[in-house]
């Protein structure tokens, strides 16, 4: 524990000499210099854990309501501080080289890289404390922290709105999760998780509703659907590393509640597990259909987030059904397999986002119908995306299959007694499997459309791959995605202490390496096969480049005109995902901008199509219906003020609150 301290000193110390300091160069060396004493501190501190030594256990005393604090890192605390605290150095690296254009203005850029040291200090407070109190503290410190990273270009009247929007839903979660910390304390008197667990280990309907409260408030930090749609509008306004970190690290802290409650709650009913393989199916479809019809390379890797944290929540369902059946095989996989996935995920999509921020600091444009023919001028950024792209499609020789193979072994596993149970399960690994091919298909059309082909706008800027401090997170992230892609055994070992704190749940004593052993066998002739292939297709890459003179002399004797390709011959994006987006009109409806053509000499006419999100363009429906409503209501009112109006709608609303919080009791 006093590795933790210090690094809590560090960063605290950190952030107040990014302020304080002069020059804006001198705030960054600063910001990534406490960034990388406190990730070795923590890592030195956490690593033992995950090596299934004991979990670190502390005290602390603070005044009154919080009193007694207990700080515990087990495997499950010690695996998410264990890939939160490098990626954010490294996204705190990859910034030194994306704001570069601010390193001469006036702005301070202490200001950013002290807002990113706090986010890596609300990690040490959400994965270690077990105190409600507490926990809510780090858990509101993440949110507005991340809040004015968003709206770093705040200026921009497009970024201040998608700040707010994420702003007023993170808090909608807040508020859920205090309504659920305040169902617990009513039975327990005690904000302490120990208590908690006393409770939760009880079924009965209190636990069901409060199951219900944790996984809307988990639900929206995650952006499942259809809580998901501050998302993709946060990440397009954010920069680059903000979106990676966000979406691969920061609210990873919702799927770490989950998990945490889950541990607490030891034994849950079934239909929990059932209702989460629901929900995080229902995530991964529409979050992988909205990604297959964007336009905006960072809106779509937004909604790819959602399609990802349902995969994830996919797993956490299966293992909720192995608490129950008491089935050991289930629970392994099923948490293994979601660990995994979080693990993945965090690895190749900060490095989309990043190949995506590449893009935009050279084109400043990260629209894809306007990009094209990047991989001549950006070859680097071009691989790194590609990679990313194999590896959130669940593609061979990369870690995104390795994951979900899991998932898919224990979808079939034979343990499961039971014809429709079985048939449950293979249909939710059909729907996997749908997920996973769309999921290919996004991703070769975000692909190929920004990086191969020609430019389709002439005003788009001269492009070329970014700084070395941009590049080393396309190096440190590739390279991972091939360790835990050709040796899956590493990804296994980091999960394997906190699924041995599941499994114990209702197996004391099994060993997970045992259970982890079939699907193993299975995967590795799979993993050798693809070796083989990539260290081919390396081989013939070389060959090519040693044989082959560098700039060949080209020739089109019957080119018939057309020496050079059009980019109006070209696929758009709206052409390559049409299709997809006519067979499910009612989750992607497309709105049409068109100026058909006037006259026998038409001056000018177009045709734009845009894909909206059915869920956000009914909430603003909705809230614009509402507002008419209660002005309606406000001015029909007879002799009031508005005023008096308005405290009345406010007592009302404090009436029904206390109302159902004196039946809370009683449920």
């Amino acid at each position: 524990m006093p590795l933790l301290h210090f690094a809590t000193i560090s960063l605290l110390l950190g952030a107040l000499l990014c302020i304080a300091v002069p020059g804006n160069r001198r705030r960054a060396a600063i910001g990534i210099a406490s960034q990388v004493i406190a990730t070795l501190l923590v890592l030195g501190a956490v690593i033992p854990v995950l090596g299934h030594q004991p979990a670190i256990v502390a005290q602390l005393t603070w005044s009154y309501p919080v009193d007694l604090i207990l700080l515990r890192i087990d495997g499950l605390g010690a695996l998410f501080l264990a890939f939160s605290m490098p990626l954010t150095l490294l996204g705190a690296v990859y910034a030194h080289g994306y704001l570069q254009p601010y390193f001469q203005s006036d702005r301070n850029i202490g200001v950013h890289y002290a807002l990113l040291n706090l986010v890596s200090l609300s990690y040490l407070i959400i994965y270690s404390v077990e105190n409600a109190m507490v926990f809510l503290l780090g858990w509101e410190i993440a949110a507005l922290a991340a809040w004015l990273l968003v709206i770093w270009d705040y200026r921009n009247q497009k970024v201040r709105f998608a700040g707010f929007n994420y702003l007023v839903s993170t808090h909608l979660g807040l508020l859920f999760l205090v309504t659920a910390f305040l169902v617990l304390f009513s039975q327990t008197h005690s904000f302490d998780f120990s208590q908690f667990g006393v409770f939760l280990r009880n079924p009965g309907t209190t636990r069901n509703v409060t199951f219900l409260l944790l996984v809307a408030s988990f639900g929206l930090k995650s952006a499942f659907f259809p809580m998901h749609t501050w998302l993709p509008r946060a990440h397009a306004a954010a920069p680059a590393h903000v979106s990676a970190l966000m979406s691969g690290v920061i609210h990873k802290a919702g799927l770490y509640g989950l998990l945490r409650f889950t541990l607490l709650m030891a034994t849950p009913d079934e239909w929990m597990g059932w209702f989460l393989i629901a929900f995080a199916l229902l995530s991964a479809v529409t979050g992988v259909m909205y990604t297959a019809v964007q336009r905006d390379l960072k809106r779509l890797l937004g909604y790819s987030s959602t399609e990802n944290v349902g995969i994830a929540c996919l797993g956490f369902g299966i293992g909720y059904l192995g608490l129950s059946w008491h089935n050991p095989v289930l629970v392994v996989l099923g948490f293994a397999g979601g660990l995994l996935h979080i693990l993945h995920h965090a690895v190749f999509k900060c490095l989309l986002f990043y190949a995506a921020g590449a893009v935009y600091s050279a084109t400043h444009s990260v629209d894809i119908e306007r990009l094209g023919g990047l991989a001549r001028r950006m070859p680097q950024t071009a691989v790194a995306f590609l990679l990313g792209g194999i590896a959130i499609a669940a593609l061979p020789p990369l870690n995104g299959f390795v994951s979900e193979f899991l998932l898919y072994s224990a979808m079939f596993e034979d343990s499961v007694l039971g014809g429709q149970n079985r048939g449950l399960l293979v249909l939710a690994a059909t729907v996997l499997a749908f997920v996973g091919a769309v999921s290919a298909f996004s991703m070769t059309r975000a692909f190929g459309l920004t990086f191969l082909g020609t430019p389709r706008d002439p005003q788009v800027h001269e492009a070329h791959d970014p700084v070395l401090a941009m590049r080393s997170a396309f190096y440190v992230l590739g390279a991972l995605l091939f360790v835990f892609g050709l040796i899956p055994q590493v990804g296994l070992a980091l999960v394997a202490a906190p699924v041995g704190q599941f499994i114990a749940l209702t197996h004391r004593g099994l060993d997970v390496a045992h259970v982890l052993a079939v699907p193993l066998a299975l995967l590795m002739p799979v993993v050798a096969v693809s070796a083989v292939v990539l260290l081919l297709v390396g081989a013939l890459a070389a060959l090519r480049h040693w044989a082959m003179p560098a700039a060949a002399p080209a020739h089109r004797t019957w080119g018939c005109g057309y020496t050079e390709p059009l980019p109006r011959a070209q696929y758009t994006g709206a052409s390559f995902s049409g299709h997809l987006a006519s067979y499910y009109k009612t989750l992607l409806p497309t709105k049409l901008d068109r100026h058909m053509p006037q006259g026998p000499f038409p001056a000018e006419a177009h045709l734009r199509t845009h894909t909206v999100d059915a869920v956000e363009d009914r909430m603003f429906e909705v809230l614009d219906t509402g507002e008419a409503t209660l002005a309606l209501l406000a001015e029909r009112a007879p002799q009031t003020p508005r005023i008096a109006f308005a405290l009345g709608l406010v007592v009302l609303v404090a009436t029904v609150a206390l109302v159902l919080a004196s039946a809370g009791g009683r449920l």
